[in-house]
């Protein structure tokens, strides 16, 4: 969700809460003051009446004659002590609407001439809650209106300040170290956003300036060490060839040049790791992984033939992934390799892809049977080695991580049956 959006609609939610709490509280205290206005009304009406009566006693009260909104009902002594004057709301018919309609009543207990009556005056209270209505309802129409005004206001105000935010990012989430182009970030009148700006294109340089310290670490390294490596490597094989050295002697010599071309090959290695990691390679390309598999199938004939592995390939007619095309080869020659070399003899590999995947599973050595020897959270980890064999670094399958990640894709492990399954999303 946009940072726009999100803070438009809690904004908009706080305010809707308030507006119905306040709404709320808006009518109950509007109703009661309207009821004590109407009940002032029928005290004073009351009070008049009684007053009225007292100064023309000839007057005529009994009786309950429709032209008056009072009457007087006799009553016995023992109910006047007992009564008590109150407010109540009730509804009467009205025959002209054909309906009943709210009305306010007071009922009073009151002794005139000698003798005891209860008094009703009754009121109608029809047009207070119409009215209470009407500006409920009017209120509440206004400060929607508000609301709205407010929430699209915000909105094109906000998109508007954070413009330049926006800008700034979209350019940043495509700038690429390996360029060595700075991004033309847009300026800003905010003092906070100019402010990052500048951060940003500070940290950008210092990035780039480590980076192509760290390319030219990487380019020098690979020339410097693979050079003297090669020259004692070609030395040791010379001197091996001369007739007067002894077995001892020859053997000590076979141990340095093989040490000497594994170092090579651990440089090498680390090198193209480090070059992944700096993303240096271009991977705008179309790679057709099943003709990479069939490709590096082949250089597993003789660990296929020598271990008696049954593989099995199913491939989708065409499956291309957008990537680098020498990297891509690599991640599915280092899994063919895992899978070679972590076999059985007699064992099997199956190779699937469907679905812009790639799923390598094969069977394992005999001691994983014994329970969970992999420590999968370690498995993609530099030099982390499940078996004891001095031919690996433990790094094939870091690689193979990092060649995912830097392509945008995923690479999982999961154990299932006994099998050891690698899977490639290529999406």
């Amino acid at each position: 969700m946009k940072l726009l959006t999100y803070t438009s609609r809690i904004q908009i939610l706080y305010f809707l809460i308030l507006f119905g709490i306040f709404s709320i509280l808006f009518y109950l205290v509007l109703s009661w003051n309207v009821l004590q206005n109407v009940d002032e009304v029928l005290y004073n009406r009351k009070v008049n009446l009684l007053a009225y009566l007292q100064d023309n006693p000839d007057a005529p009260f009994k009786g309950d004659n429709p032209l008056d909104d009072f009457t007087f009902y006799p009553i016995e002594e023992a109910v006047f002590q007992r009564g008590k004057e109150s407010y109540t709301d009730i509804l009467i018919y009205e025959p002209v609407d054909n309906e009943l309609d709210e009305y306010r009543k007071l009922t009073a207990f009151v002794k005139l001439q000698g003798k005891h009556y209860r008094l009703e005056i009754v009121k109608p209270h029809l047009e207070a809650a119409e009215m209470i209505g009407t500006i409920a309802i009017t209120l509440g129409g206004l400060l929607l209106g508000l609301a709205l005004s407010f929430y699209l206001s915000h909105r094109i105000i906000s998109k508007k300040i954070w413009k330049p935010f926006f800008e700034m990012l979209e350019k940043l989430r495509h700038f690429r170290l390996d360029k060595q182009q700075l991004p033309e970030l847009s300026t800003s009148p905010i003092d906070e956003f100019q402010l990052l700006n500048e951060t940003i294109m500070d940290l950008v340089l210092k990035n780039m300036e480590v980076f192509e310290s760290q390319k030219q670490f990487i380019e020098n390294a690979s020339h410097e060490m693979q050079t003297p490596l090669s020259v004692i490597q070609s030395r040791l094989e010379a001197l091996i060839g001369q007739a007067e050295l002894t077995k001892e002697q020859a053997e000590i010599l076979e141990g340095i040049i093989g040490s000497t071309q594994r170092l090579k090959k651990l440089n090498k290695t680390l090198l193209l790791l480090s070059k992944i990691e700096n993303r240096q390679f271009l991977l705008a390309e179309q790679v057709d992984v099943n003709t990479i598999i069939s490709r590096s199938l082949e250089y597993y004939e003789e660990q296929k033939a020598a271990l008696n592995i049954s593989v099995k390939t199913k491939t989708q007619n065409r499956l291309v992934a957008q990537g680098n095309a020498m990297l891509t080869e690599i991640l599915v020659q280092n899994l063919l390799k895992n899978a070679f070399l972590h076999n059985v003899e007699d064992g099997m590999l199956n190779i699937q892809t469907q679905d812009n995947k790639l799923i390598i599973a094969n069977t394992g050595h005999e001691k994983q049977k014994k329970g969970p020897v992999l420590e999968k959270n370690k498995l993609f980890n530099r030099f982390y080695k499940q078996s004891g064999n001095p031919d690996t670094w433990g790094l094939g399958l870091a690689i193979a991580q990092k060649i995912a990640e830097t392509n945008g894709w995923s690479l999982h492990y999961r154990e299932v049956d006994d099998l050891h399954i690698f899977e490639v999303d290529f999406g």
